[in-house]
């Protein structure tokens, strides 16, 4: 986990005013999908007219690089990894709310990993078009109210930024390196016995959706460190991917005491208005007992990048729980 130095993330929060009613799918991140990477594509594709795979200018896009670019990794043993997960993750509002009024806030979280920090002006712009254009079943409007940007490390706030000003600056360098997020982790308890994995947001993942499936602690471990070896690689500088086959060798030896998750179905709007794509993913939590406390870091990472698949507009999203009972907290 030393070589984690390099692999470095950011987290904003937009606050956003609605200026009239603004209705939204039953999972918010759905609507913001649809939404925001039309508006994306208008603002950094070079030439929006053309298809990516025959641009002469790919290579220089943004949206190819972000949204597109399939990689294609000549050496076979890395064949699964051909679509590489999105450098960034869009975080919408945990409660199942529908409707906002114009005397309500919308707040959505924006996770950047990689060389995707550097992007964060045309995150901002298309957020602030989409406004202007509209988001939502019925495309309502809103503004930017503000931009809050987290200090992971210390877990508070490290800059705000109001829109009442033209000479607003978004210069705050608040990216922090997954190095000392993981050792900050890894700090938190001394010793952690038993745990409860809660999936807060729809789990989807290749092989999902049978009667018999189950997270396994080995496969979420094991989810974690290929889905943060895949970001190394592609968005983060690193010339090979990092490989942890003893970690998860000794994952195997934590079980599982109870499983409590059902299915859930959604519908994913499109964009014709009278269409829309049937998604689901588990929803629930799971109980896991052993010695935990060397996987305490990577479980609290996998809060921070998600699991699973389609993870850049909310799912996927966990949360790790120790049970205070059979854990110890670190002396600080």
């Amino acid at each position: 986990m030393e070589k984690l130095e390099d692999f470095r993330v950011a987290k904003y929060r937009f606050v956003l005013k609605p200026l009239e009613f603004i209705k939204l799918a039953t999972f918010a991140g759905s609507s913001l999908r649809r939404d925001f990477l039309p508006i994306f594509k208008q603002i950094t594709c070079l030439k929006p007219d053309e298809t990516c795979s025959t641009c002469e200018r790919k290579d220089e896009c943004v949206y190819f690089d972000l949204i597109e670019d399939q990689k294609g990794y000549e050496d076979p043993i890395y064949h699964r990894f051909q679509t590489p997960p999105k450098p960034f993750i869009f975080e919408p509002p945990l409660k199942r709310k529908t409707s906002y009024h114009p005397t309500e806030k919308l707040t959505y979280d924006l996770l950047l990993i990689g060389r995707a920090i550097e992007y964060f002006p045309y995150f901002l712009a298309t957020i602030r078009q989409l406004g202007e254009v509209g988001m939502g079943r019925n495309h309502g409007k809103f503004e930017v109210e503000k931009i809050i940007a987290f200090d992971l490390m210390k877990n508070s706030i490290a800059a705000e930024y109001a829109f009442n000003s033209e000479t607003q600056s978004f210069d705050n360098e608040v990216s922090v390196s997954l190095k000392d997020l993981y050792q900050k982790y890894l700090n938190e308890y001394e010793e952690i016995r038993d745990i409860v994995v809660s999936l807060i947001t729809p789990l989807r993942m290749k092989r999902i959706g049978s009667e018999n499936w189950h997270l396994h602690f080995r496969n979420l471990i094991r989810n974690i460190l290929t889905r943060l070896a895949n970001l190394a690689y592609t968005y983060c500088g690193y010339d090979e991917f990092l490989d942890f086959p003893e970690i998860i060798y000794k994952a195997g030896r934590v079980r599982t005491v109870k499983e409590n998750y059902i299915w859930e179905d959604w519908r994913h709007p499109a964009k014709r208005q009278d269409d829309s794509i049937r998604l689901g993913g588990f929803i629930g939590d799971i109980h896991y007992h052993g010695d935990i406390t060397e996987f305490w870091g990577i479980l609290r990472l996998g809060e921070l990048l998600h699991i699973g698949k389609n993870t850049s507009f909310g799912l996927g999203r966990i949360l790790v729980e120790p049970d205070e009972r059979t854990s110890k907290m670190a002396q600080t």
